[in-house]
């Protein structure tokens, strides 16, 4: 016993030196750390979006961001969907840009994002402005926003993954029977796949013929953009892609969607020329980044407001990452009682999650939404418990690209009882006063009346879900339901079904709620704050803390895996994939 008293003391020691390493090494850093920039735009400049930045929800300017002195360091920092298209749209009326350049068309964010993104880029043009692409390779997604340009340039080795549109899903039953691990799920929905990898080797007509019809929905809602602004028709681009005819820059060039080869001091020497410079070194650009720092500042001196609340992740439990009540709850009540605050936008990008917070959430925003506008923005994802949440908002707008609906439960217990008697060869024992005490403890699987009982919960919790919808759609129960069934629908889709009512992004959402809220002066409240890599630093030190406070009580620590097991149970509703486009 001294010897484990001697041995805890000792890791606790180093735990507390290595905090004591960190605090110091937040020091120095923090003394390194840049003052904040001032950033100004000269005349005639050139707005240079690197397709290559990462966009995000909300945009993250992260002091201990890496990647510029670090090779292979991913960046921490991000672009913000709204900043992004705030300041496109801003640049359009700004005397001092002369033009739009983009750059890495090789890489992509989230289809839905460029989907907005592309959207500003198509106003920006109406200005009268040009906007200039450069791509020495291109992927599906950055060749869908270089398509918007007024003039396309391309080297002449650039590779193109013009291919269309696939997902993959991996079925995991096999292996899991080797390891003899059952997975039990109780689920309603045709379509309500989530789950389905466990327990089949091999994907159902309905779920095939879902995602058939999504990844269709999906490319014919890029493409078709593609093919109105470089004048070529659908059909001839499907069968350009299916035959592989796009596989060099010269096929690209031949097939129209391109205008230009030239290599990257040929493309210097183009920009030079545009911007009436007469020298490389005269040609002043600007990144995004740092426009966003000059044009797209705070209206402190604006009284009213308008609360943006990013729903960004899973739907889980208390005490975990993503969307909870704990993190939620507090926000919508401070919300809803702050008069200052006149119309509120909820962003969702989830693919769902757990039942019950996404149901106390809900409650809440139904009692913030008799207050205040409440206009709901969907990003790349806004299925099941993300469109649970927010089926009852006075207006859902939606990006065609959007994956929505998955109205659907299911509930997943996994059973080791073969695994604890075959592979493991050890035998629990469960001494209980009831008949059904252990049930769900994994160590048996379900029986028949076990199962039935959850299914009870979950057919009780997909009435309710119907009937959210119902209600806030205006809709009948019986058309909800023929439209639900666990599938999954594209924006597209969805507006054609009543589940949402316009397509557009987050700046057309928000422009609504001022509307609504009968504002022309304001400023955006956003919420939850935004945490960068010090912040998760801080919270990082925090959670070690209270680990050491668990290592020092085997019977904490013991309770924590209970409760992390337990978490892990749960009826949800949930989409099972997400999709990405290359």
């Amino acid at each position: 016993m001294k010897f484990l008293k001697s041995l805890l003391a000792a890791i606790l020691g180093s735990f507390i030196a290595l905090g004591l390493l960190f605090l110091l090494a937040i020091g120095m850093i923090g003394a390194l750390m840049p003052a904040e920039e001032t950033v100004s735009v000269a005349p005639s400049s050139v707005l240079k979006i690197d397709l290559g930045s990462t966009i995000g929800e909300q945009t993250v300017s992260d002091p201990l961001d890496l990647s510029s002195i670090v090779p292979y360091a991913g960046s921490t920092s991000s672009i913000g969907i709204l900043d992004a298209v705030r300041a496109i749209d801003y640049a359009a009326t700004d005397p001092a840009i002369k033009f739009i350049y983009l750059t890495n068309c090789g890489y992509s964010s989230g289809l839905a994002y460029m989907e907005e993104l592309r959207g500003a880029l198509e106003r920006f043009r109406t200005s009268g402005k040009p906007v200039i692409a450069y791509g020495d390779n291109f992927s599906f997604g950055g060749y869908y926003i270089a398509s918007v340009a007024d003039k396309i340039y391309a080297d002449e080795f650039a590779s193109n993954n013009i291919l269309g549109v696939a997902t993959s899903i991996i079925f995991l039953k096999d292996i899991l029977d080797r390891f003899g691990v059952k997975m039990q799920l109780i689920r309603h929905g045709k379509y309500k796949s989530a789950g389905e990898q466990f327990i089949a080797s091999d994907i159902s007509e309905a779920n095939r013929e879902q995602n058939q019809a999504m990844v269709d929905a999906l490319w014919q809602a890029a493409a078709g953009s593609i093919c109105e602004s470089r004048e070529i028709s659908l059909t001839d681009l499907d069968r350009m892609v299916n035959n592989l005819e796009l596989n060099t820059a010269y096929d690209m060039l031949d097939a129209g969607l391109v205008d230009e080869l030239c290599t990257v001091n040929g493309m210097e020497e183009n920009l030079r020329t545009l911007a009436g410079a007469e020298k490389l070194k005269d040609v002043k650009m600007i990144s995004l980044d740092k426009y966003i720092k000059a044009r797209i500042k705070t209206n402190f001196k604006a009284k009213d407001k308008i609360a943006i609340i990013y729903a960004d992740g899973q739907i889980n439990p208390n005490g975990s990452d993503g969307i909870t009540e704990d993190k939620f709850q507090p926000i919508i009540r401070d919300i809803r009682a702050d008069s200052s605050i006149k119309a509120v936008v909820l962003r969702v990008n989830s693919p769902g999650g757990s039942v019950q917070p996404a149901e106390i959430i809900r409650t809440e925003l139904e009692l913030l939404q008799q207050e205040k506008p409440l206009i709901v923005s969907y990003g790349t994802m806004a299925a099941s418990g993300g469109y649970w949440i927010s089926a009852g908002a006075d207006k859902i707008y939606s990006n065609s690209t959007t994956l929505t609906g998955s109205i659907g439960v299911f509930s997943m217990i996994p059973s080791l009882e073969k695994t604890f008697k075959d592979i493991a060869h050890v035998n629990p024992v469960t001494v209980r006063s009831h008949r059904h005490a252990d049930m769900g403890s994994m160590t048996r699987s379900l029986d028949r009346e076990e199962t039935a009982a959850f299914q009870e919960q979950v057919e009780m919790i997909y009435d309710h879900f119907i009937n959210i919808v119902a209600e806030g759609r205006g809709l009948t129960p019986e058309r909800v339901d023929e439209i639900a069934q666990g599938r999954v629908w594209c924006g597209s889709e969805a507006l054609g079904i009543d589940l949402v009512n316009e397509i557009g992004g987050l700046k057309d959402a928000l422009d609504y709620a001022a509307v609504s809220a009968g504002l022309e002066d304001y400023r955006i409240e956003a919420y939850p704050k935004v945490k960068n890599s010090l912040d998760k630093l801080m919270e990082g030190l925090n959670s070690a803390e209270t680990a050491i406070g668990a290592f020092s009580d085997p019977e904490q620590l013991m309770q924590s895996l209970f409760e992390s097991v337990k978490a892990e149970k749960g009826i949800y509703a949930r989409v099972p994939y997400i999709y990405c486009f290359e």
